[in-house]
C-alpha cells in the first residue's frame, strides 16, 4: 500500500493536534507519543478508509480516540487510571476549547469584510488599546462619534459571528 502525497501531508501537519489529543488522556508524555505512534500505524494502516476532500483532522481524532480507549483498557491494572468521569470533563473542555477557535476564526472572518476605516478603528482601540479621545484624533472624529461607532460595529461585528455559527450548525 503506498500512501499519498496529499495523506502524508494531512498526516503530518496533524500531529500535534493528536498529540494534543491523546496526551489529555494519557496524562503522561511517554504514554502519549506510544500511543501517538499506534495512532499513526492505523492512520496508515486504514488509508484506503479515508475519503479525500472530508475533514482528515476529525477522522484521525477518530483513530486517536479509539487508540486512547485501546491503551487504557491494557494499563487498567495500574494504579492510577483516570475514571470515565474525568476523561468525559476532558471531552467536554476540549469542546469548548474547539467552539471559542470557531468563534475566533468567524470573528476574524467578519472583521476582514469590513471596511478599512472601520477596521482601522477597531484595531485602534482592541489591539492598540487606545483612549476614545486618541481614536478621535487619530480618524478626525469627535468622540461621541467614536463612541457610537465602537458600538454599532460590535453589534455588527456580534451579529455576523452569530449568524456564521447559526448557518454552520445547520
Amino acid at each position: 500500500m503506498e500512501l499519498s502525497d496529499e495523506f502524508v501531508l494531512d498526516l503530518t501537519q496533524c500531529q500535534q493536534r493528536l498529540y494534543g489529543y491523546i496526551f489529555r488522556r494519557v496524562a503522561n508524555r511517554e504514554q502519549a507519543r506510544e500511543v501517538l505512534q499506534q495512532t499513526n500505524l492505523m492512520l496508515c494502516r486504514k488509508a484506503n478508509d479515508f475519503e479525500p476532500g472530508t475533514n482528515f483532522n476529525a477522522w484521525a481524532i477518530t483513530v486517536a480516540h479509539y487508540q486512547v480507549l485501546s491503551y487504557r483498557k491494557t494499563q487498567a491494572r495500574d494504579r492510577l487510571v483516570f475514571t470515565d468521569e474525568v476523561f468525559a470533563v476532558v471531552a467536554e473542555r476540549e469542546d469548548e476549547n474547539e467552539m471559542h477557535e470557531k468563534v475566533l476564526r468567524y470573528l476574524r472572518s467578519c472583521l476582514e469584510a469590513m471596511s478599512s476605516e472601520n477596521q482601522l478603528v477597531i484595531k485602534l482601540r482592541y489591539e492598540g488599546g487606545f483612549a476614545m479621545e486618541q481614536i478621535a484624533m487619530k480618524v478626525g472624529k469627535k468622540v461621541g462619534a467614536v463612541r457610537v461607532k465602537l458600538h454599532r460595529l460590535r453589534c455588527s461585528l456580534r451579529d455576523c459571528v452569530q449568524n456564521q455559527l447559526q448557518e454552520n450548525q445547520a
